[in-house]
């Protein structure tokens, strides 16, 4: 069983997955898009993978290399189509519920500068979390923020997220957080 692609509206946000099927003109103007609001600040709490990105061209190689291992899924503005930010998604088979597969999901998320610090983060996190919840096939998801990320850590914990006491995988010092359903 494959995990459904995940889409969701909220009152200022539209979510919806790229597929690695996607159309080549589809992955070259979102890798223009994501070129654009990888800023060095946005960056600047990204893992090493996103901090190579610097133009469209290795905004193409980072996507193509992301929709093997995760699903992306663009925000965009409801208003005008602006690209908010992403959401990653890596999935594992967490177990099974009744024939049908249930799913622990890891999150990686940006917010492009221009939309931050006007609830997007949280607003985003919202909405997948009302899909994760809808779906039924979701039994957790986790994610991590760098300590000093205060606003992304309060996102998710506004969001029900609780900071994991026994991180057996932490990583410096990065905070990890998880919203059972």
């Amino acid at each position: 069983m494959t995990f459904p692609n995940v889409s969701f509206q909220t009152p200022r946000l539209t979510a919806a997955a790229l597929s690695s099927n996607a159309l080549p003109h589809a992955k070259t103007a979102m890798s223009a898009q994501l070129a654009a609001i990888l800023t060095s600040d946005v960056k600047r709490h990204l893992p090493p993978d996103l901090q190579a990105v610097s133009d469209a061209e290795s905004a193409l190689q980072w996507l193509e290399q992301t929709l093997e291992e995760s699903q992306f899924i663009a925000i965009r503005s409801s208003d005008d189509d602006a690209l908010v930010g992403f959401f990653l998604l890596y999935v594992e088979v967490d177990a099974l519920r009744e024939r049908q597969a249930c799913y622990a999901l890891r999150l990686g998320y940006v917010v492009a500068e221009a939309f931050q610090g006007k609830g997007m983060a949280s607003e985003m996190i919202a909405g997948l979390v009302s899909w994760c919840c809808a779906s039924g096939v979701v039994s957790s998801l986790s994610g991590g923020a760098e300590a000093d990320n205060l606003p992304s850590i309060k996102a998710l914990e506004k969001n029900g997220f609780v900071r994991e006491g026994n991180d057996e995988f932490h990583q410096g010092n990065t905070v990890f957080l998880t919203l059972m359903f």
